[in-house]
C-alpha cells in the first residue's frame, strides 16, 4: 500500500507520516527533506538559488540518503549529514524557489518513485498524490490555518511539541516571522507552474487545526483499512499475501531510515494462504498459483497472462510467431545496419537470470539484444513503457515478444513483481536506465535506478551492455534513416556481494552507480575501437 500525504508547510505532514509508518509498519519517505537538502547544498556552496540551471545541476548530481539514529531519521546529501541544517529559517525561505524548478522536481520525483517502487510506503510532500504517486491507494491532504501552523513550527524550533502540549509557548517575534514566511511560501507553492500545491481530486481533506496528532493518524488508518477492505486485503499492519503463491516482502522499517529499497527484505509465509483460510486475498493467491502454466493455444489468454508467465510457457502459436518474427527482424536489421555483439560469450554462456542494463540511442537497441540472444536459447524480456500499448494490436504484439510494460510516472509495483519473477525463472530482463533515447552527448540524462531494486529483490546479477552506431541511424534533427554498422559490447556481470558496501539500501545505490559507470566505460571503449560511431 502507498499512502500519500500532501499539504502546506507546517500542516503536520512529517509528524503524521512518521506516526503512520511506525504504527502500520510502512516505510517513511520524507520528500520535503529531499528538496530542503538540495536547497541547503546550494546555499552552502554559494549557488544562487535564482539561477535555475545551476540549482538543477546540483539536484541532478545530488545523492540523498535517509538514515536512522537514536534521535530519529537523518538526512544525508553527498555523504554529509544535514538533518539539522535543512530546518533553518534560511532554508525555509528558499526551498520553495528551489523546488519550483522543473528539472529539480524531475530529478527528485524520479528518485522518490524509485524509493517507493517496493510499495508499503507513506510519503509526504506537496505533490505526492497528484504527481509522484497518482495511483496511491490512500490520499490525504492535510491543512490547518496559517497561525496554527506558524505556532507549531515556532514551538518545534525551541524543542517543544505543540501537538502534544497545547500550552507550549514560543518566542512571539520568531512566531510572527514564521507566519510571514509561511504565507509567502503558501503563495509560491500554490501558484508555481510545475506541480502546484493542490489536493488530488480523490484526496480526503483533513483540517487538523484543532486535532491532536493521534486523532489525525487514526483518521488515516481508518482510510487505509477501508482501502484494504475494498481490495479484500487485511487491515493496516497485518501481513498480506502477494499474488505469487502466498509470499510477500516484509514491510519492516528500514534500518537506514526507511528507504523503500529495504522493503525487499526477509520473505515471510502467509499462513492463511497456505491453509486455504477464508480471506478473499488468500483465496485469490491460491487461485493465482493454481492457474500458473495454464495458457490456451488459440484463445482465452489475456495480455496479463503473457506478462505473468514465463516465455517457455507461452502457447505454441505464440512461440512460433516469436521465432518467425525474430528471424525476420534479425535478417532485415543485419542487412540494413550490420550489427555485432562483442564479447557475446559473456551474455551467451551464462544461464542465470540477469538484469541487462544498456545505454539507449535508438529503437534498434532492444532488437540487437533480444534477437542476438534468442538464437542462443536465451529469452530476454524488455521493460517497455506502457504508452506503447495504445492499441490492442501493439499490446498483442509486445506481449507475445515477452515485453513487460511499466507505467512511467507511477510506482508500478506490478511491473516490479513481474520483472522479479522473470529473473527468478532464469529469464533476462532488459532495462534502459536512461529512460529515453539519448540523441546527443550534451543531452541531460537522469538515471532511473529501479533496475537495481528489481535485481536485488530477485537476487540476480546486473550485466552492463553498451551500443554505438545506432544513434547514427536517425541523426538528431532528421527523420531520414541512414545505413551503417552498429557495434555492441557486453561486460562482466556485477554481483551485489562484490560491491564492497553493506546494507540493502547502500548496495542498491552503489549498484546504480557501478552498473552505469561500466555501461559508459564499455561505450567509450567501442568509440575508441570504432572512431566516428556514436
Amino acid at each position: 500500500m502507498i499512502v500519500a500525504i500532501d499539504g502546506p508547510a507546517g500542516s503536520g505532514k512529517s509528524t503524521t507520516a512518521h506516526a503512520i509508518a511506525d504504527r502500520c509498519n510502512l516505510t517513511f519517505l520524507d520528500t520535503g527533506a529531499m528538496y530542503r537538502a538540495v536547497t541547503w547544498r546550494c546555499l552552502d556552496s554559494g549557488v544562487d538559488v535564482s539561477d535555475g540551471d545551476a540549482v538543477s545541476a546540483v539536484a541532478e548530481r545530488a545523492r540523498i540518503v535517509f538514515g536512522k539514529s537514536a534521535d530519529g531519521q537523518t538526512v544525508n546529501i553527498d555523504g554529509q549529514d544535514v538533518t539539522r541544517q535543512i530546518r533553518t529559517p534560511e532554508v525555509d525561505r528558499n526551498v520553495s524557489v528551489v523546488s519550483a524548478y522543473p528539472r529539480v522536481r524531475e530529478a527528485m520525483v524520479a528518485r522518490q518513485r524509485e524509493l517507493g517502487a517496493a510499495g508499503d510506503v507513506v510519503a509526504e510532500g506537496r505533490d505526492i498524490g497528484t504527481v509522484v504517486f497518482p495511483n496511491a491507494e490512500v490520499k490525504v491532504f492535510l491543512t490547518a490555518d496559517a497561525a496554527a501552523r506558524a505556532h507549531r513550527r515556532a514551538v518545534q524550533r525551541e524543542g517543544g511539541d505543540a501537538g502534544r502540549d497545547a500550552a507550549a509557548k514560543a518566542d512571539a517575534a520568531e512566531e510572527q516571522q514564521i507566519l510571514q514566511d509561511l504565507v509567502l511560501r503558501d503563495k509560491l507553492d500554490s501558484s508555481r507552474k510545475e506541480s502546484p500545491l493542490r489536493p488530488a481530486a480523490d484526496a480526503r481533506m483533513i483540517d487538523n487545526s484543532a486535532l491532536t496528532p493521534e486523532q489525525v493518524v487514526q483518521q488515516i488508518v481508518d482510510l487505509m483499512d477501508a482501502a484494504r477492505a475494498r481490495a479484500g486485503a487485511p487491515k493496516a499492519g497485518e501481513v498480506a499475501p502477494f499474488d505469487d503463491g502466498g509470499e510477500r516482502t516484509s514491510p519492516s522499517p528500514a534500518a537506514d531510515g526507511g528507504a523503500a529499497d529495504d522493503h525487499a527484505g526477509a520473505r515471510v509465509k502467509d499462513a492463511a494462504a497456505e491453509k486455504g483460510a477464508g480471506k478473499p486475498a488468500a483465496r485469490a493467491a491460491v487461485r493465482s498459483k493454481a492457474k500458473a502454466g495454464r495458457m490456451r493455444a488459440f484463445a482465452g489468454n489475456t495480455f496479463d497472462d503473457y506478462y505473468d508467465h514465463g516465455m517457455q510457457e507461452f502457447p505454441l502459436p505464440a512461440r512460433v510467431l516469436l521465432a518467425v518474427a525474430a528471424t525476420i527482424v534479425w535478417a532485415v536489421t543485419k542487412v540494413l545496419w550490420p550489427w555485432r555483439i562483442e564479447d557475446v560469450r559473456l551474455l551467451r554462456d551464462d544461464a542465470r537470470g540477469r538484469m541487462i542494463v544498456m545505454n539507449h540511442t535508438s529503437m534498434l537497441d532492444p532488437v540487437v539484444i533480444v534477437c542476438g540472444l534468442y538464437f542462443h536459447g536465451i529469452r530476454v524480456r524488455p521493460i517497455s513503457k506502457s504508452e506503447f500499448n495504445k492499441t490492442s494490436f501493439v499490446s498483442w504484439l509486445f506481449s507475445r515478444a515477452g515485453a513487460i510494460p511499466v507505467r512511467r510516472g507511477t510506482a508500478d509495483l506490478k511491473a516490479v513483481r513481474r520483472a522479479q519473477a522473470a529473473l527468478q525463472r532464469g529469464e533476462c530482463v532488459l532495462v534502459f536506465p536512461e529512460g529515453t533515447r539519448i540523441k546527443s552527448d550534451d543531452q541531460p540524462v537522469t538515471i532511473h535506478g529501479g533496475f537495481a531494486l528489481m535485481a536485488q529483490m530477485a537476487k540476480a546479477p546486473v550485466q552492463p551492455v553498451a551500443i554505438v552506431g545506432a544513434r547514427d541511424i536517425t541523426p538528431k534533427g532528421t527523420h531520414w534513416k541512414r545505413f551503417g554498422r552498429v557495434f555492441c559490447k557486453a561486460g562482466e556481470c556485477i554481483e551485489f556481494s562484490d560491491l564492497g558496501v553493506r546494507g540493502r539500501k547502500q548496495q542498491a545505490l552503489r549498484m546504480e552507480e557501478v552498473a552505469m559507470e561500466r555501461v559508459y566505460a564499455l561505450r567509450d571503449e567501442l568509440r575508441r575501437e570504432h572512431p566516428g560511431k556514436m
